[in-house]
Formats: structure tokens, C-alpha cells, sequence
């Protein structure tokens, strides 16, 4: 697409993006300073932080989440020297720093297997994603944290969904990816990252553009456990599209789905089928002394 349909495109999803934000800012007028319900379910966020002056939205995200949640901070060492103090020294706060790879990707795979989210049953994974790329940049990130963590009802209504233990993701529908051009140069290497997975998934075109969802610790265990080191995401160069971190993000999903978990919109409904084979087999895994 050359630049000027580019832009006249980006100017057509900014503006729709907009009207969301300014219907959900009215919907949350009565919300201020409300924390969501916990459905029973231990809950906290993973938030990425590339660009320090956007740690206060992430934290505005945490302040809706139930009480009790913790928040779970990667960043490169040359950003976290540049976080406020007062930021970090709070007790539901944690920072792990990183190597300045795989953007927010390779980060979050380390936290996986690290052990630090095995206790939580619904963790929101968030980064400060600007896409400077893309006109509509800023106000794709702001809707879609509005979209996941907006108000303490948005956060009610997630983790009443995920309240039921088959599911295992749950993501703005508006951001789900299923068309053939969603691909861009990834197929290839998502086909491979998915026949790698134990158990395999199906390399099937369906995930939560920009990397931002709610999930189940135990949904990505197949992830958690692919052989993929930090080593082998690409060193940053302001890459766009064809990197390990842009086939992996496109494998959450799908490995959900294989690992016997449903994938769901914020509204409760069903994205993707979990894989019954898949379930019955880690059911029976979990069943054995």
C-alpha cells in the first residue's frame, strides 16, 4: 500500500478509534476510583515499558484491576533507570529488566518462565506500544488499553468470563486478526513455531493484533516451554513486520486453543474453539501419579 492510501487509512481507523474512546470516557463517568470485582480469581498485569512516560497509563490500568493485584514491569535497563522512584518502591509493583530484544515478546516469555505468574489465574498483558509507523499509532494503544482495563466494569466483565476455567484467553474482538494479509512476511516461520509446539497447534491465521489480551498462565504453557531463547529474537533495529517477536505473537492464540483452552472476545463470546484432542490429552497428562 503506498503511503498516501496508508494515510487515508490510518485517518479512517483513528477516527473510529476516537469515537470509542469518547463513548467509553462517557460510559465511565461514574466509574472513577472503582476496582473490579475478583470472580474468585487471583489476578495482576504484565506491562512492558519502552517509553517511561507512559508508565502512568499502565499503572492507570492496574488501579482497575481488583485490589490485591500486582503488576509485573519488563523494561530495557536504560529505560528502567529513567522510571520514577516512587513508581517502583510500591509494594504491588516488581520490575524485571531486559534485554532489548523481541520488543514486548521476548520479555513476556521470559516472565512466563521465570515462575513469577504461575499463581494467577487471569493476568492482563499490556506495553507501551506507540507504532510510529502508523498515524494512528497512539490512539490504537490508548483504545486498546481503554478496551481491556478502561474501567473497573470492563475488568468485572473479563474475569467473570474467565471465572470459567476453560478458558484460557480473552482479547478486543476489534483487534482480532483472521484475514489472509494479517500474514504479512510470517506464515512460513508461524507454521513452524506451531508445528514446534507441544501440543502442536494449528497454523491458522487468528490473533490479538498489538500483543495485548487477558490470559490464563496455564494456556501459554506451551509457549512457556518451546525451546526459544532470547538469543534468537533479532537485535532491535526498528523492524516493522518479519521478526521472531511478529510470528510468535501470532502462536498465543492458536497455542491456547491446542492446549484444550477457549479464546474469547470481552463480551464472553467464543473466537476461537479449544482443540478437544488437546484437552482430553492434558487432562490425562494431569490425571497420571
Amino acid at each position: 500500500m503506498t503511503r498516501a492510501p496508508l494515510r487515508a487509512v490510518s485517518a479512517f481507523q483513528a477516527a473510529g478509534l476516537r469515537t470509542f474512546l469518547a463513548a467509553e470516557a462517557w460510559r465511565g463517568r461514574d466509574e472513577r476510583g472503582r476496582r473490579a470485582e475478583a470472580h474468585g480469581l487471583a489476578t495482576a498485569l504484565v506491562g512492558h515499558v519502552f517509553y517511561p512516560d507512559l508508565l502512568s497509563e499502565v499503572l492507570a490500568c492496574l488501579a482497575r484491576l481488583p485490589a490485591g493485584s500486582h503488576c509485573h514491569l519488563t523494561a530495557p535497563p536504560e529505560v528502567a533507570a529513567r522510571l520514577p522512584k516512587a513508581a517502583l518502591d510500591r509494594a504491588d509493583v516488581t520490575l524485571h529488566t531486559t534485554e532489548n530484544r523481541g520488543r514486548d515478546i521476548a520479555p513476556f516469555l521470559a516472565l512466563l518462565r521465570s515462575g513469577a505468574l504461575d499463581g494467577y489465574d487471569a493476568v492482563l498483558k499490556i506495553h507501551t506500544k506507540r507504532s510510529l509507523h502508523l498515524p494512528h499509532g497512539e490512539v490504537l494503544r490508548k483504545a486498546l488499553f481503554v478496551s481491556l482495563a478502561g474501567r473497573a466494569s470492563i475488568v468485572g466483565n473479563v474475569l467473570a468470563i474467565m471465572a470459567d476455567p476453560s478458558v484460557g484467553m480473552v482479547g478486543w474482538r476489534r483487534v482480532f486478526m483472521t484475514s489472509p494479509r494479517q500474514w504479512h512476511t510470517n506464515r512460513s516461520r508461524v507454521e513452524a513455531l506451531a508445528a514446534s509446539l507441544s501440543p502442536p497447534a494449528e497454523p491458522r491465521l487468528a490473533f490479538f493484533g498489538g500483543s495485548m489480551f487477558w490470559f490464563r498462565p496455564a494456556a501459554l504453557r506451551s509457549i512457556t516451554a518451546s525451546p526459544l531463547s532470547i538469543g534468537d529474537f533479532e537485535p532491535e533495529a526498528g523492524q516493522i513486520d518479519g521478526t521472531l517477536h511478529h510470528a510468535l505473537e501470532r502462536c498465543f492464540a492458536i497455542a491456547a486453543a491446542a492446549s484444550g483452552f477457549s479464546v474469547c472476545d470481552t463480551r464472553g463470546n467464543v473466537l476461537i474453539e479449544a482443540q478437544r484432542v488437546a484437552a482430553t490429552a492434558a487432562s490425562a497428562d494431569a490425571a497420571k501419579p
